[in-house]
């Protein structure tokens, strides 16, 4: 057997592992619903940033999480439609109105909006990731 079949074959079972290990565990809820198979994680390159990060976490810069590590009195959106989710900032906050118009400007051209978090990464990353990093949560 080749080398290269070797490779394939053992990566692909540390895949295998990895998924299982990621579908077996309770954490990181948020994250899951946007990587919901690490094959596709894997595949996709992503240049971080913060703003990203704490999207796909649901950690650090949400009122939501905020408030759970009494860092900020409440978990509530300025806008008053409810708590700062990373849900409500991707779908739903009027103060991100004008910078999610243009991510489902360009979602649209190939997809229904809303489309799923999954989605988001897999096929629309480069839009999302230029979404997220127009979040300026300090004036959130």
């Amino acid at each position: 057997m080749p080398k290269i079949e070797i490779a394939k074959h053992v990566t692909d079972q540390s895949t295998a592992k990895w998924q299982t290990e990621w579908n077996r565990n309770a954490k990181a809820l948020i994250t899951k619903e946007f990587f919901l198979i690490m094959k596709d994680r894997l595949n996709t390159k992503i240049k971080l940033t913060q703003n990203f990060n704490a999207i796909i976490t649901a950690h650090g810069k949400t009122k939501a999480h905020l408030q759970r590590f009494k860092i900020t009195e409440s978990p509530e959106c300025p806008c008053d439609g409810g708590n700062q989710t990373v849900v409500h900032l991707i779908y739903d906050c009027p103060i991100l109105r004008r910078e999610r118009q243009k991510l489902v400007s360009n979602v649209s051209k190939q997809d229904n909006w809303p489309v799923t978090k999954s989605d988001l990464v897999n096929k629309f990353i480069k839009h999302f990731i230029g979404f997220t990093n127009t979040i300026d949560f300090k004036k959130l």
